[in-house]
């Protein structure tokens, strides 16, 4: 599973939501155009992403709920010079243990231990002096993983006929008690065999994403998407109102 690209898939995602960059104008202070910290869960990793978006950035610093500084970030030089940053997104997952699904729940709960629920404080300074502060509230509310129905992982199916990808409603959390409230689906297509000749930024694999509304637990895809002969990847992503994303991943190939 390609978590980079997921983790640039789900923040852009959640930042769609938010307000657009700001424009600085003469003043001495500002918020973020949009600043988002979030987890996302699969059913053998976990991590932690976070997006920071304003014009002209030069300094990013980020504090827990407990002022503690968990991050900080610098445009020097040229990179200054030409006018600084616009926009920041990067996620971190523990690299200390490789788990299954049936021994998960224990890292889970050490994970969110390490990052406290509440405000997160975002801090900066523009080209031009302007100081950018902004709050992101990380909840602990982490919905159960989307159950793939359609296609059955492992399924071959026909590149000629429209493909039905459905997923059982998430409505329950992964761990402990309480509602969830899904407000979207992102349903992500990567074909990962044959990889792409010339790769972009997210790398050899050519992709298709779609965003539903949360009451929408199925979608058909065109053919037109698919090749005959190919491996691919389904993720469909369950996204909570407080931005939190719980993934379910199935693989399917076409036939020759």
């Amino acid at each position: 599973m390609n978590t980079n690209t997921r983790t640039t898939c789900a923040l852009l995602g959640v930042a769609a939501l938010m307000t657009a960059p700001v424009a600085l104008a003469d003043e001495d202070e500002a918020p973020f155009g949009a600043a988002v910290v979030l987890i996302e869960l699969t059913d053998e990793d976990i991590e932690l992403q976070i997006f920071a978006d304003a014009f002209d950035w030069t300094r990013l610093e980020i504090f827990d709920p407990k002022e503690r500084k968990v991050f900080d970030a610098k445009a020097r030089g040229r990179l200054r010079r030409q006018g600084g940053l616009s926009e920041m997104a990067f996620a971190s997952e523990p690299s200390h243990y490789l788990v299954d699904e049936d021994n998960f729940d224990e890292p889970v709960e050490a994970f969110l231990a390490r990052w406290p629920e509440g405000n997160y404080e975002f801090e900066g300074q523009t080209t031009v002096g302007v100081e950018l502060e902004s709050e992101a509230y990380l909840s602990h509310v982490l919905a159960a993983l989307p159950e793939i129905t359609a296609p059955m992982d492992g399924a071959v199916v026909d590149p000629e006929a429209t493909l039905l990808i459905a997923w059982e409603p998430v409505t329950t959390r992964f761990i402990g008690a309480g509602p969830v409230q899904i407000i979207e689906y992102q349903v992500i297509v990567s074909q990962e065999e044959p990889a792409r000749a010339m790769p972009w930024i997210d790398g050899g694999t050519r992709r298709a994403l779609v965003n539903l509304p949360g009451h929408v637990t199925e979608f058909n895809m065109p053919p037109e998407m698919l090749e005959p002969g190919a491996v691919y990847e389904i993720e469909v992503l369950a996204i909570e109102a407080n931005g939190n994303a719980s993934i379910g991943v199935v693989e399917f190939e076409t036939s020759d």
